[in-house]
């Protein structure tokens, strides 16, 4: 578990509560600011997994951007700027 898995719980949970507290309150902007903190909160979390299994398995990350890099740049190597 790093930073960002850590921190990405912290923002879904602080996010579950501003909805709520917006909810109690019939506040719609802290109900969307609460919406908005836990989706934040979800990717940096997934961000974090994502980093945990690059440092558990390096190889397979290696190739996994390999290969999306070689994708991406055959995907440019024919387009044509005018």
């Amino acid at each position: 578990m790093n930073v960002d898995t850590l921190a990405g719980s912290g923002s879904q949970v602080k996010g579950q509560l501003k909805e709520g507290l917006g909810d109690a309150t019939n506040d719609p902007t802290l109900q969307q600011d609460g919406i908005a903190d836990q989706v934040s909160g979800t990717v940096r979390k997934g961000i974090g997994q994502v980093r945990d299994i690059a440092m558990k398995q390096p190889l397979a990350t290696a190739a996994t951007v390999g290969v999306i890099g070689l994708a991406i740049f055959n995907s440019l190597r024919g387009k044509k700027s005018y």
